[in-house]
């Protein structure tokens, strides 16, 4: 790799040239190149400077001596120039980082020689030396440290304990432990009682030692008590209308019935609250509130992306996963790197009739196809698989956002620790409308409290109307407005009122990279859903 002396950097482990220019050794500590070359599908490797230099894929010059030096006369890369000291061939680094005009390729590819695209060779430099794939990708060049040089690939997972085996064998041991409910049960089945005559009179006598679990699971409960099969389906939760490609709308309809229960376990405590007791400004808009008391979340590492967040995410987990090894494990063998990690949080559930009777609004579909059209646009540029953002959609992550950014001031919890999980649907079968702000950087035994304090009542309410009038006015208004009902901005302007002074939050706190958001749609005085506070 191509070093370069530096002037008064200290490093730990010092590597010094040994180069004798005009007779003297140099003496001068190296550092490693800032430049490196990688294509979308993840391959990485040192910039081909000799190639570079003497342009072409194939040179007859070994490049084994080449200066690196910058002009401070000139700016950026046009600065940096790479002479080869055997032939005195001279380029510099003007556009490597660059995408082509049509942005089908780079100028990386396109000029590093004339009439010859130059493509990605497939390096898997990570995976160890002479580990290559099959690839014929753009390359284009970036700095070592860029932010876009990595993206992870992270499946993560509420940790719900399944009706049939935990929730059932605790309501089930609670049953048999205690001798009277068992007494009782035996006697209820010898007058040929029904099991909802029994569960009345068992609830209704053991209220107190049933007061944790629904009637529907301690009926279930007695069905099995009493040798019944009993079958509800409840692992079938794709529901008609789903788009069968979204691999996590089983996982999040399980967790989303899940938090709308008052069903705890001993890793998932749920309090949940009579929305009642809350303020009329506040249940107006919502119809169910549970603090989450203590809570699992597994985050799953499967693979990683380059160049954009969303790049590959038309492969699947068994093809990403392949970017993790340089050999393939037996199925039996196989993993992934995971991390447990526990946690609280406050899930929120927005009237279903009031949302679905705002987002049919003309006014609000014809603003929130600015985002549509603009992703489309994007989908299409980068050859993903099409996706429809509902209005929404984007009324929940965005309300996420003002919340987290909100609470982050209340709960004693730094910027980065909340985290959101949207929980979306507009399936007419199944709709969802959910949002659960919760933290998962706690120790083994969960957190102290300080977020799910914040959802009592007397304090989200505040939390919540504070939340909704700080939207009202970024600090870069009328700019930040005004673009939103414009045309949109950041990438690729798929964001509308959205900026870094009133929505967009630390990139680990938010599933979609700070993108799909717009203030409008809480606050716009036309059509914003919290407009008449």
């Amino acid at each position: 790799m191509l070093s370069r002396p530096s002037n008064g950097l200290t490093v730990k482990k010092m590597y010094t040239c040994q180069k004798k220019p005009k007779g003297k050794i140099c003496d001068g500590t190296l550092v490693q190149v800032p430049f490196v070359i990688f294509c979308q599908a993840g391959h990485i490797e040192d910039f081909p400077w000799n190639e570079w230099v003497h342009q072409n894929h194939k040179p007859g010059c070994d490049g084994k001596s080449l200066k690196y030096e910058y002009q401070s006369h000139k700016s950026g890369l046009d600065g940096v120039i790479i002479t080869c000291l055997s032939c005195m061939k001279k380029r510099n680094l003007k556009n490597i980082t660059s995408s082509s005009k049509n942005n089908t390729s780079t100028i990386l590819t396109d000029t590093l020689q004339k009439d010859f695209r130059f493509k990605c060779r497939g390096a898997k430099t990570w995976l160890g030396e002479g580990k290559y794939d099959d690839c014929n990708h753009p390359v284009r060049a970036s700095l070592r440290s860029a932010s876009n040089l990595y993206y992870s690939k992270v499946l993560s997972s509420i940790y719900l304990p399944s009706v049939e085996n935990d929730i059932l064998a605790e309501i089930i041991q609670a049953l048999s432990e205690n001798s009277e409910i068992e007494t009782y049960i035996s006697t209820a089945k010898d007058f040929n009682s029904s099991n909802e005559v029994i569960l009345e009179k068992i609830i209704s006598k053991y209220s107190y030692e049933l007061k944790n679990y629904s009637k529907e699971n301690i009926l279930k409960a007695l069905d099995l008590l009493l040798e019944k099969e009993h079958d509800d389906g409840s692992h079938s939760e794709l529901i008609e209308g789903d788009d069968p490609y979204d691999k996590e709308v089983p996982f999040r309809r399980l967790e989303y019935n899940r938090l709308l229960s008052s069903d705890s376990s001993e890793e998932l405590i749920i309090d949940k609250k009579d929305i009642n007791d809350y303020e009329q400004k506040f249940s107006n808009f919502f119809s169910s509130i549970s603090l989450i008391k203590k809570l699992r979340e597994t985050r799953v590492l499967y693979g990683f992306s380059r160049l954009f967040p969303d790049a590959n995410k038309d492969k699947d987990i068994f093809s990403m996963r392949k970017m993790l090894r340089s050999k393939i494990l037996n199925p039996g063998n196989d993993w992934l790197p995971a991390v447990k990690v526990y946690g609280e949080g406050i899930f929120l559930e927005i009237d279903d009739k009031k949302i679905s009777e705002w987002e049919n609004k003309p006014e609000v579909i014809n603003h929130i196809k600015k985002i549509q059209d603009n992703l489309d646009a994007l989908t299409e540029k980068r050859k993903l698989k099409n996706r429809i953002v509902s209005p929404r959609f984007i009324l929940l992550h965005t309300l996420s956002h003002i919340l987290i950014d909100k609470l982050i001031y209340e709960s004693g919890y730094h910027s980065a620790s909340l985290r959101e999980r949207i929980y979306c649907s507009d399936n007419i079968n199944g709709k969802m409308s959910g949002i659960l702000i919760y933290t998962a950087d706690g120790d083994s035994e969960g957190t102290m409290g300080g977020l799910v304090r914040m959802g009592d009542h007397g304090t989200i309410e505040t939390v919540f109307l504070n939340a909704i009038e700080n939207a009202k006015w970024c600090s870069a208004d009328p700019v930040c407005s005004e673009i939103g009902k414009r045309d949109g901005q950041g990438l690729e302007k798929i964001n509308l009122a959205a900026c870094h002074n009133c929505c967009l939050l630390a990139e680990t706190s938010c599933e979609e990279f700070n993108r799909l958001l717009d203030r409008g749609v809480l606050i716009d005085k036309e059509f914003g859903f919290f407009n008449k506070l």
